[in-house]
């Protein structure tokens, strides 16, 4: 090794975005060399940080320190032994001082140091039987995050993710003598060159997942994220459109440990400083909502949708989609847009997603219209734009909704659109991603509805569409309405393993009745991790009686099983205000489930629940928000955000649109 600070060559792979040690507040006074280098990065190295796998990712700072202190203190280093750390949220942390563009010598793997750098994921991946200590489950984020590291590390060097590298142990380490030419995976575990159990049985594992995805077109990919302020936690959007005449407005609330912050909530009007465009009545503006890290920082962008914005030349209704930039959201750009959509009542933006559709390390934007026919666009740049039409109509399509994941596992963000043509029908539609950005592959065979979402219920690595089918007549849905997964593969969509889910299957609560809406709003998420993601439906217009009275449309919301066969009624959970210990009552026009979430709220890798009620208290709206734990979800978790803590006008429905 040589103290020689070198040259940092560039990398055929984009750097992924990096929270340095300033960041995480590394202890640099108790650092007493300066870092020696290494001539060139041939192998990497992955590893564990045993400790505990229960934390929340706005922990995840705290806990670096501490290994930083335990490496320095306990264990005699000069430093942070790992060149770079993960947590399961797929938070990139700087380890090793001396620049993480350069070949740094970490102190990692004995004997091969001089070689390689060393990542490490937060967590136990191991487990100890002595104690009854389980051992953790690697998240998707996070070998993604290792993946991007090890791809950008490797391309500095002309590395290969997917091979082989020979490299000569410098000491005896129980697996190798010293002298030994050591054959390696280019991408090895700590165990591999060193006798440990390090990184874990389970992390272990996924060594193979990690250098195939390293090796395609996702190690170039935007990192997927809903953290605007970069603290590890999800935060939440609620899109109340019908605010101030339906001028509309967007509240983002942020995650934090104890679910989200309501009195941190940020409101954002097309008044709101940098906003473009003129608030004016009948705009929408917050009718559809997406997150994406659009100029690759590292914080979560907002996109948002206004189908009723007039523009400059007399077209009314012609819609507009808005680009925020975090994490202050006082800058932003509306997306260009053809001549295709300069018409009345075109209506864009009534659908929106974010992806990084060519794989190029920013997040892309979809929109879709709803006039004359239907129509798409995909943004990737100012100067790139695509899209067309949906139908072959002329007369508009209706309820459009859209959902961005990576279907075929080729790394490129793919999305699927669900929408009413004229004749009354559902349908899906998917869009491939690939280098050139975003193309329309076709309409499904499954029937469209009102929602979609996108997650891997059965667990094989490949995202799956979940969609929501609330009515018969758009879809030919069981009575009362219905979800419906459909498995991704290597070559799109399948209908082998698609799995059909309604009120009338074993073991889902209550009885499927005409007019439920089962399916109105749908989410993903892995709520009790156990490595499948479930699905969150609402039904807004459930009528529950209490005490022989009626409540007509008061709503309630399903919580269903993902497995190793899909989606399943097995377990299947109900929670609506007539649950016990959720908080409020339950009263016609609720409609509780008029929009639903299920994500990472408090940063715990559990997805919470979000539960919209657009209609209590005679339309003001609610969100009903309830954690999940290792006791499932308790009822007496929940926590009411209504209009006098996000602030939202009296009658804007709060609770129509949550994102994600």
């Amino acid at each position: 090794p040589t103290p020689t600070k070198p040259t940092a060559p560039p990398s055929t792979v984009t750097r992924p975005p990096v929270i340095n040690r300033a960041a995480w507040g590394a202890d640099e006074s108790a650092v007493k060399d300066p870092p020696e280098y290494i001539e060139k990065v041939k192998a990497v190295f992955v590893h564990h940080t045993v400790g505990t796998n229960d934390y929340s990712c706005a922990q995840s700072a705290s806990l670096v320190r501490g290994i930083m202190t335990y490496h320095v203190e306990t264990e005699g280093g000069n430093d942070l032994g790992y060149n770079f750390l993960v947590d399961k949220c797929g938070q990139v942390f700087e380890g090793r001082a001396g620049g993480i563009d350069l070949p740094v010598r970490g102190a990692h793997t004995h004997g091969f140091d001089g070689d390689s750098t060393g990542i490490a994921v937060l967590g136990d991946f191991e487990g100890d039987p002595a104690t009854d200590e389980p051992a953790g489950r690697p998240t998707r984020a996070a070998l993604e995050s290792v993946a991007r590291v090890a791809a950008w590390k490797l391309g500095q060097y002309g590395g290969d993710p997917a091979g082989k590298v020979t490299l000569t142990a410098a000491d005896d380490t129980g697996v190798w003598k010293k002298g030994d030419q050591a054959s390696l995976n280019t991408v090895s575990g700590h165990r591999d060159g060193f006798a440990t159990v390090c990184p874990g049985k389970n992390l272990y594992a996924k060594l193979g997942e990690i250098r195939r995805y390293a090796s395609g077109a996702g190690r170039n990919s935007a990192v997927p994220t809903g953290d605007f302020n970069r603290d590890g936690i999800t935060d939440l959007i609620a899109g109340t459109p019908q605010a101030s005449s339906s001028r509309g407005r967007v509240t983002v609330v942020p995650g934090g440990p104890d679910g989200p912050v309501g009195a941190s909530r940020i409101s954002l009007t097309q008044t709101s400083t940098g906003v473009p465009g003129t608030s004016e009545a009948g705009d929408n503006w917050g009718a559809a909502t997406a997150w994406g890290d659009l100029n690759a920082d590292g914080h979560a962008d907002l996109v948002i949708g206004a189908p009723g914005e007039d523009d400059t030349s007399g077209n009314a209704d012609r819609g507009a989609v808005t680009m925020l930039y975090g994490p202050k959201f006082t800058s932003g750009t509306d997306m260009q847009l053809s001549d295709d959509f300069h018409y009345p009542g075109a209506r864009f933006g009534s659908a929106v997603a974010a992806g990084d559709f060519n794989a190029d390390g920013k997040a892309d934007v979809f929109a879709a219209a709803t006039g004359t026919g239907g129509s798409w666009a995909a943004r990737l740049d100012p100067e790139h734009e695509s899209g067309g039409s949906l139908t072959s109509g002329d007369t508009a399509i209706a309820y459009p909704d859209a959902a961005s994941g990576d279907f075929n596992r080729d790394g490129y963000a793919d999305v699927a659109l669900t929408y009413r043509d004229q004749a009354g029908k559902g349908k899906v539609a998917w869009f491939r991603g690939g280098r050139s950005g975003l193309s329309r592959v076709g309409v499904l065979s499954v029937p469209g509805g009102r929602s979609v979402a996108v997650g891997d219920v059965n667990g094989n690595g490949y995202d799956d569409l979940v969609v929501g089918q609330p009515y018969t007549a758009e879809s030919g849905a069981h009575a009362g309405g219905q979800v419906t997964v459909v498995p991704g593969t290597s070559t799109g969509f399948t209908t082998t393993g698609m799995k059909t889910v309604h009120q009338a299957t074993s073991g889902v609560p209550g009885a499927a009745e005409a007019g439920d809406a089962m399916g109105w709003s749908v989410a993903a998420g892995d709520y009790n991790l156990d490595g499948y993601a479930d699905v969150l439906a609402g039904a807004p217009d459930e009528d529950i009686t209490r005490a022989d009275k009626n409540r007509k449309d008061a709503g309630t919301s399903l919580l269903l099983k993902g497995s190793s066969s899909g989606l399943t009624g097995s377990g299947a959970k109900a929670f609506s205000q007539d649950e016990p210990d959720v908080p409020g009552s339950t009263e016609s026009g609720d409609r509780l489930g008029s929009s639903v979430t299920l994500a990472d709220l408090s940063g715990t890798g559990r997805a919470s629940l979000a539960i919209g009620v657009e209609g209590e208290d005679s339309g003001d709206g609610t969100i009903l928000q309830l954690d999940s734990g290792s006791s499932g979800v308790p009822g007496s978790s929940g926590v009411y955000y209504g209009r006098t803590l996000l602030g939202t006008p009296a009658g804007a429905r709060l609770g129509r649109s949550l994102t994600p």
